[in-house]
């Protein structure tokens, strides 16, 4: 199904991004108050001044906590996994 692309005018760092996306406008306003929450952030830890290099700074830091993300939600598959074995094991038994 092909959906609507509706536009957004974003501001990060100051700048003024206009974008297209299919997603809501509730969904993209998240992820502008997201992305500039986080570049405040990296701001106030770091010693960066050009807005690249906060830019940067902010990707590699949402990228480590997708990262992390994804590493725990694998894990909890496998525990799922393992659990639903287990408890399928003790139900044959019975």
């Amino acid at each position: 199904m092909n959906r609507e692309k509706n536009t957004f005018e974003l501001r990060i760092l100051g700048q003024r991004f206009v974008i297209r996306s299919e997603e809501c406008e509730d969904y993209i306003r998240g992820v502008e108050e997201y992305l500039n929450k986080k570049i405040g952030e990296v701001k106030e830890k770091t010693r960066a001044v050009s807005n690249l290099d906060l830019a940067i700074l902010t990707a590699l830091t949402i990228t480590g906590e997708l990262i992390k993300s994804r590493n725990e939600l694998d894990d909890l598959g496998k525990r799922s996994e393992e659990l639903s074995k287990l408890i399928d094991r003790k139900a044959s038994n019975l």
